[in-house]
């Protein structure tokens, strides 16, 4: 299982690194701007400085060849896209909590989310990946005691806030329904068998296929039920033991992750291992000073709407940025760029507009470079950066835009985070000619 973040449990310290590129989104000014719209007499980008940044497409720099550890990879960020955030259940879960991957190399990790007396089912029936996500109605606490017991634990063994609505769902794909079939009941059993005597099971309304118990007197109660080749584990909690509204929430969730999972067919290991690195032609256009591609669902990938919210504390300003511009894909390169990628020009100034609007202070950009803000992140890492950074610690951020992409870049000194935008705007400018 890989982490996702530094958050509280995005894994816990992948959320905070991934946070800090979208933290200094919350600042709230300029920045240093020059107007301009690209377009058949644009600016001669050969003369921009970009210091040992390439400017070429990734994909005329670097061949990939498929491999089943990348493939794996690229089926986890492609899971991502496809379990619910927040506002797929309810718009009141405005909080992302946490985010965790998880693979069949390190399926002790599961139990970071779920009960640790699972992972016998995981491996003895070769649960091959997974992703597991909750969101809730409140921010959780900053200090915290963390939870050591054996039962679920849905924030990465953090303590939720008593007064919070809340849920988790975790997403487990095996080799076959069988297996995922052998998984669920397994899962159910030895979860229930933690506290057999005061659990009671529970039948859902609308998904009565699902397995689900919980304690009475207790305001949670968790939930599996084998879909196909996956496993659904949901967990949902609220601030009183109500059993029909934790029956109810339930099945909200179900209902609003199923017809995901129906978008996204499992994969079979030959399937994985053809998965393709960059189907969107985004990784080519983003910022890559690295030489070969390194896949990972969180530093290295491309993703939809939905997969990269998963990344993002504030999940309600993000969601409405990308919602009303018509975005359909976000890419990332390790300690390079992250690529926006709009409904078209004019809604990729919009989408730029409104991450510059909600940055603050500003410090010089590039020179000539047309649309490019930039600011200095004051902020400690992964404490407020509303933005996805990608692998480093800069405290330099530009944001560009280029046709109907947006960008943002960063460096830890100013220089690296212009010469970053002015290679991202050439590179953008490139990539519509080769």
């Amino acid at each position: 299982m890989k982490k996702l973040g530094t958050h509280r449990s995005i894994g816990r310290t992948a959320f905070g690194a991934l946070t800090a590129l979208l933290a200094a989104t919350a600042l709230s000014g300029c920045g240093s701007q020059v107007g301009g719209t690209p377009a058949a007499g644009e600016v001669d980008v050969r003369k921009f400085p970009i210091g040992n940044f390439p400017t070429d497409p990734f994909d005329i720099r670097y061949s990939y060849q498929h491999n089943a550890v990348d493939g794996k990879q690229i089926a986890l960020a492609r899971l991502m896209d496809n379990v619910v955030i927040g506002a797929d259940v309810d718009p009141k879960f405005g909080h992302n909590v946490t985010g965790l991957l998880m693979d069949s190399v390190n399926s002790a990790q599961a139990s970071r989310v779920l009960a640790g007396a699972v992972r016998p089912a995981l491996e003895s029936n070769g649960m091959m990946f997974g992703f597991s996500a909750a969101a809730s109605t409140r921010e959780l606490p900053k200090s915290r005691e963390v939870d050591q017991t054996d039962n679920f634990n849905p924030f990465g063994g953090a303590l939720s806030d008593p007064e919070a609505t809340a849920f988790n769902v975790t997403v487990l794909q095996f080799p076959d329904q069988q297996r995922a079939q052998a998984a669920a009941d397994q899962m159910e059993a030895v979860d229930f068998a933690v506290a057999a005597d005061q659990n009671v099971k529970v039948t859902l309304s609308k998904q009565p296929s699902a397995k689900a118990h919980w304690r009475p007197g207790v305001p949670s109660m968790a939930a599996t039920m084998p879909y196909g080749q996956y496993v659904i584990n949901v967990y949902v909690a609220q601030p009183k033991p109500d059993l029909d509204g934790l029956r109810e929430l339930a099945d909200q969730v179900f209902a609003a992750q199923l017809p995901l999972l129906d978008q996204a067919p499992a994969l079979s290991p030959h399937e994985i291992f053809r998965l393709d690195y960059d189907p969107d032609a985004m990784l080519r256009r983003t910022l890559h000073p690295k030489s070969v591609f390194e896949a990972k669902p969180i530093h290295e990938a491309t993703h939809t709407p939905r997969g990269h919210l998963h990344l993002i504390y504030d999940q309600t300003t993000w969601k409405r940025l990308l919602d009303d511009n018509g975005v359909d894909k976000i890419s990332t390169a390790s300690s390079g760029g992250l690529l926006f990628r709009a409904r078209d020009a004019d809604a990729s100034a919009k989408l730029w507009s409104g991450i510059v609007a909600t940055t603050s202070g500003s410090v010089e950009g590039p020179a000539n470079v047309p649309d490019v803000s930039c600011v200095q992140n004051k902020v400690a890492l992964g404490d407020a950066w509303w933005g996805y950074y990608v692998g480093k610690t800069g405290f330099y951020v530009c944001t560009l835009r280029y046709d109907r992409y947006v960008a943002r870049v960063a460096g830890d000194q100013l220089i690296e985070a212009q010469q970053a935008a002015a290679a991202q705007y050439a590179l953008l400018a490139n990539s519509q000619y080769m």
